[in-house]
């Protein structure tokens, strides 16, 4: 007991039998003890105050739950005779017998019969050898609170193990007990022919192991932890010693000694072999899931990660945990190669969804993503502007290639998400300069950016403004073409600007015009609105009825928040590209047909091409459009 005092009395207990030198207490004499003990050190311990005056009680009810805890056992509890054993005097007794084996390995383990005859109640917990070796090589916490009975199988006698002793001391004491006997001549020849006979071809390996067992004890358990056929070798000694050991009828006590030896070393190769093949494992699994990062698409979530599977389709995770999960992308994204960037990239969508990225397929994935965008964002375009001119309207980004540039970015963002983002990220400009330095054949195919800064969206995709113009009027009539003819129908069908001095002299009056005009243009597409919704809306349901109903065809996700999110990318997706179109949204080529184009351009984006079930989708997109420009 440490000089400072202490209220502990199961402290106070083991204390008290170390100084006697005796487990045994007798009960009234410990307890004049404690009476005095608590009279010198109560100002210093306040909780000692209900050992002060009569103190049996008081120590009674603290060797109940001592005893229930098996720290304590009380003998002769009736009697005036009562007794105290405590545990922990045979903890210190014990540890310092697995001290006194460290330097004569010919000591026996200790076991039952080292206990005193008269405690007929058990001071210790039992457990099973292959089960609870196990449990302390994965995580042993040494304290002087616990005595254990560790018991074996094939009917060899169990050992006691005092938790203040580490595993791997009992272990080295193991292997020392081994290589004591196979020191000795008649063993060591006889037990390494054996091995040498079981291992045709092998004969030099296994005559290294018997050599690094008998001859460099320091290193032995290093091998034990670290090599992978040493556990087979160990395996094969540790059978040999028990197979001969088990003929004989009557043991020894060191016969017994050996054979408690071989079954904690091969209960601790068992776990060695087993941490061995489990790292193997992850390692390989880790190797695997860095390869599946640099396939097609290219990009992923961490969602996707976790369901990666491998050549024989069972999952990665499993083979590695999530925490080695956590820390393989931590690392991959953090680590600097000669300060150049991660191997592993994360980048962000306008959704808020998080994906990650090899550094080498950004810009692969970006000339793949600008190829599939390119006929899309051209074709949608065009169908607008053709729109447009049906109504004898001249957008300013027909006319303005800045205006085109703004209108392009915006398409990019609302279609193709991904591109969006790699093109706005912080970390594409530094791709391209490694790239470039680094000389690889790719770098002379593609060039983002033209003195430092991103060169414009339509050389990015390769869109030329004059052609969507011209394909938009090849589509018109062929009346709007002919000048004269489309001039006479603009004068019936566009409505003159005002001139400047109008607009000034008339500033007042207009105003309430443009009121005026802007609620016509809203009452006209209220009615747009509601003869769509009587087309799409079956008689007798709501907008929001069939949404739901539509929802619950394409969303099949299990769990509530997986389908909650993915809703919510999708209604994203939805409004983002609504805000690019708004603009050109007009009573008069506000329609069903309209709002299915829009619709089908949206599902054939990548962003939902994944979702199966397209045509609930495609409805879904189309209510949903109805919505939005409903409540604008």
């Amino acid at each position: 007991m440490s000089s400072t005092p202490t209220a502990n009395i199961y402290t106070i207990l083991t204390h008290y039998a170390l100084k006697q030198n005796n487990p045994l207490i007798h009960f009234n004499e410990f307890c004049e003890y404690m009476r005095r003990y608590s009279q010198r050190y109560l100002e210093q311990q306040e909780e000692l105050i209900k050992y002060v005056g009569n103190s049996h009680e008081a120590v009674m009810k603290e060797l109940l739950l001592l005893e229930s805890d098996k720290k304590v056992a009380i003998i002769n509890n009736t009697t005036e005779k009562k007794s105290i054993v405590v545990a922990g005097y045979f903890i210190e007794k014990l540890t310092e017998r697995y001290r006194d084996i460290e330097s004569n390995p010919a000591i026996p383990f200790p076991t039952l019969s080292d206990l005193p005859k008269y405690l007929t109640q058990e001071i210790y917990e039992k457990k099973v050898a292959s089960e609870f070796i196990f449990e302390l090589l994965k995580k042993q916490e040494l304290n002087d609170k616990t005595l254990f009975e560790v018991g074996f199988s094939r009917e060899v006698p169990s050992i006691l193990l005092p938790s203040s002793v580490s595993i791997l001391s009992v272990l080295e004491s193991a292997i020392a007990k081994i290589r004591l006997m196979l020191k000795k001549e008649e063993y060591h020849d006889y037990f390494l022919k054996k091995i040498r006979i079981s291992n045709p071809g092998k004969e030099l390996a296994a005559k290294n192991f018997f050599s690094q067992v008998i001859n460099k004890p320091k290193e032995t358990i290093t091998y034990l932890q670290e090599s992978g056929d040493i556990f087979y070798y160990w395996s094969q000694l540790c059978f040999f010693i028990r197979q001969d050991y088990e003929k004989v009828k009557d043991f020894t006590q060191e016969d017994i000694s050996k054979l408690q030896a071989v079954q904690i070393i091969e209960f601790c190769a068992a776990f060695y072999k087993n941490k061995s093949q489990q790292s193997q494992q992850r390692e390989t699994a880790l190797k695997n899931l860095g390869i599946i990062l640099n396939k097609p698409p290219y990009f992923f979530t961490k969602d996707d990660i976790a369901d990666f599977t491998d050549s024989r389709g069972i999952p990665l995770l499993g083979q590695y945990t999530e925490e080695d999960l956590s820390n393989y992308l931590h690392t991959e994204t953090t680590s600097l190669d000669n300060n150049n960037l991660p191997n592993l990239l994360v980048f962000k969508v306008e959704s808020g969804k998080r994906y990650f990225i090899a550094k080498n397929k950004v810009l692969p994935l970006i000339i793949r993503l600008c190829s599939e965008a390119r006929t899309k964002i051209k074709e949608n375009i065009t169908r607008e502007w053709y729109d447009s001119l049906l109504e004898f309207e001249n957008l300013p980004c027909m006319k303005e290639q800045k205006s085109f540039e703004k209108l392009l970015q915006e398409k990019v963002k609302a279609l193709e998400p991904v591109l969006y983002a790699l093109l706005n990220s912080n970390f594409l400009s530094l791709i391209h300069y490694e790239t470039r330095n680094s000389k690889e054949p790719l770098s002379e195919k593609i060039n983002l950016f033209s003195n430092g800064k991103l060169i414009p969206y339509s050389e990015i995709l390769m869109i030329s403004r004059h052609e969507i113009l011209t394909d938009a009027k090849i589509m018109l009539p062929f009346y709007y073409t002919v000048p004269i003819l489309s001039w006479f129908l603009s004068l019936f069908f566009k409505k003159p600007g005002k001139s400047e001095k109008e607009k000034k002299n008339q500033k007042e009056k207009e105003e309430p015009e443009k009121k005026k005009k802007t609620t016509n243009s809203k009452l006209e597409l209220k009615k747009a609105i509601e003869s769509v919704e009587k087309e799409l809306i079956p008689q007798g349901s709501t907008l929001d009825e069939e949404l739901s109903n539509c929802l619950f065809q394409w969303n099949k996700q299990i769990t509530k928040q997986s389908r909650e999110q993915l809703t919510e990318d999708v209604n994203c997706l939805i409004r983002d590209y609504i805000r690019t179109t708004a603009r050109s949204l007009r009573s008069s080529t506000f329609n069903s047909q309209r709002i299915k184009n829009l619709a089908d351009t949206l599902v054939k984006s990548p962003s939902l091409s994944n979702i199966k079930e397209h045509a609930p989708l495609t409805m879904y997109v189309q209510l949903y459009i109805l919505k939005l420009v409903k409540n604008m």
